[in-house]
């Protein structure tokens, strides 16, 4: 059986239907991208989402990409954050500032502040922007951005090579010991899925 919203969520999602009634087609059809990719966000309690943004993509200059998901964010609460861009593609993180919070505080403070070499007092925006000048500066994705992405802290800390626990499968990232957590996890996320493409035919 469908899962309901709660009328929080059923308020939101109307008022972004009715915002979306007078926007232009490539600009509804964005959103309604961005719907499904951060649904794990909206409905799952993922922490956040990391998508790749084509230049030009649905026909949206860069300034319309960036108002588009301004609005759309503002709409759903959700905040984002531009981790990195160039003249191919934007890099945009969608997240829910209270779970990433919430999240950084589970790291120990020793894997945060020796293994991983974060300053102390973070909170979302600024392990973010921390997250962002990292990958800038090496040119690679950092490992513990799977933190936000909501990946279970041990199969983060598994991949970096932090904890022995070996790798025990996949799921759309790398399980690292018991792979229960983990595989409850994916179905949850891909539930969220499935849910928004539900809503989005009936509508």
């Amino acid at each position: 059986m469908q899962q309901r919203f709660s009328k929080n969520q059923e308020q939101k999602l109307s008022n972004w239907r009715r915002r979306l009634n007078t926007q232009k087609k490539s600009e509804v059809l964005f959103e309604h991208w961005l719907f499904m990719h951060t649904a794990a966000v909206l409905f799952a309690g993922k922490p956040g989402e990391l998508l790749i943004l084509k230049r030009g993509l649905f026909g949206l200059l860069p300034e319309e990409t960036l108002e588009s998901i301004d609005s759309f964010c503002s709409s759903l609460a959700l905040q984002f954050n531009v981790l990195l861009e160039n003249e191919h593609s934007i890099k945009v993180i969608f997240y829910n500032e209270v779970a990433v919070d919430r999240r950084i505080g589970c790291i120990p403070k020793k894997i945060l502040h020796c293994n991983l070499r974060y300053p102390f007092g973070l909170r979302s925006e600024s392990f973010l922007k921390e997250l962002g000048r990292r990958w800038l500066e090496s040119g690679t994705t950092p490992h513990e951005i799977g933190i936000v992405l909501g990946y279970p802290l041990k199969d983060v800390w598994g991949f970096m090579g932090i904890s022995s626990d070996p790798c025990s499968g996949s799921c759309g990232w790398r399980i690292y010991g018991n792979p229960l957590p983990s595989l409850k996890k994916r179905t949850l996320y891909n539930h969220a899925r499935t849910r928004a493409e539900t809503y989005l035919r009936a509508a």
